[in-house]
C-alpha cells in the first residue's frame, strides 16, 4: 500500500508521514503474574501523532490492560500459540498500563548514503530510500525519556538512550522499540530489561498492532 504524503507537512516531518495520525488496537502486555511468571496479558491501545508548528510530530499514546486472555500470533510477538495455558474468559474489566505524551523530531540524514542517487531514483526505487536520524522524547508518570534511533522507509528502530535507568554499567541499551507500516496498519514492538542481573537480554513487553481511526 502506497504511503499517501500530507502536502500541509512540514518537510522536517516527511519521514514520518506514514506515522501521522489516529491509531487504534490491540496486543499483548508481558506482565508478570502471582507467581512473578510472564504471561501475555491483552491490551488496548490508542495513538495519536500530529504535526506540531516547530517541525516536530506530537506523540499521545494511551494503553489498557483488559482482563481477557492476549491475543495468539501473529497479533501478539512473543506469545506461542503452542505454550498457551488455557485461560477463562476474563471480565473485560479495563485499567491503566501506560500513558505517553512527548515528541519526534527528525534529524539529519544519517552517513554514508548516495543522496544524490536518492534525489534522482524514480518512485518505488529501493535506491530513493535514506535514513535519517530520529528521536522520540516522551513523558510518564515515572519521569522523561529519550530514545534515539533511525527511520528508514517505513521502518523506525529506536534504543532509550536517557532516563534514570537507560544504560547498565558496561553501556547496555536497558530498551528497545521497533515500528513498521505492514499492509496499512501499524505495528510495534517494546522490548526491555527485565533482569538487572543480565542487563543485555532485552525481553518483550508491549506488542501491538493498529489500524488508523
Amino acid at each position: 500500500m502506497p504511503i499517501v504524503l500530507d502536502p500541509s507537512l512540514p518537510e522536517s516531518l516527511f519521514p514520518l508521514a506514514w506515522l501521522v495520525g489516529s491509531w487504534n488496537g490491540d496486543g499483548a502486555a508481558q506482565l508478570p503474574d502471582e507467581d512473578g511468571e510472564l504471561i501475555g496479558r491483552r491490551i488496548e491501545q490508542k495513538l495519536v501523532t500530529s504535526a506540531n508548528e516547530d517541525g516536530t510530530l506530537a506523540w499521545v499514546m494511551s494503553t489498557d490492560l483488559v482482563d481477557a486472555p492476549a491475543p495468539l500470533p501473529p497479533t501478539s510477538a512473543f506469545v506461542d500459540s503452542e505454550k498457551v495455558p488455557e485461560q477463562d474468559a476474563g471480565t473485560g474489566e479495563r485499567s491503566l498500563l501506560v500513558r505517553e505524551k512527548g515528541f519526534w523530531r527528525v534529524g539529519d540524514p544519517l552517513p554514508g548514503q548516495d543522496l544524490e542517487a536518492a534525489r534522482a531514483a524514480k518512485p518505488g526505487d529501493p535506491a530513493g530510500v535514506v535514513s535519517y536520524g530520529v528521536e522520540l522524547v516522551i513523558s510518564r508518570e515515572d519521569g522523561e525519556e529519550t530514545w534515539a534511533g533511525e527511520v528508514r522507509g517505513p521502518r523506525i528502530q529506536l534504543g532509550l538512550r536517557t532516563s534514570p535507568t537507560a544504560r547498565a554499567a558496561d553501556g547496555s541499551i536497558a530498551a528497545t522499540r521497533m515500528f513498521g507500516l505492514v499492509g496499512g496498519r501499524l505495528m510495534w514492538l517494546w522490548e526491555r530489561a527485565t533482569d538487572p542481573a543480565a542487563p543485555n537480554e532485552l525481553s518483550p513487553y508491549l506488542s501491538v498492532e493498529l489500524d488508523r481511526g
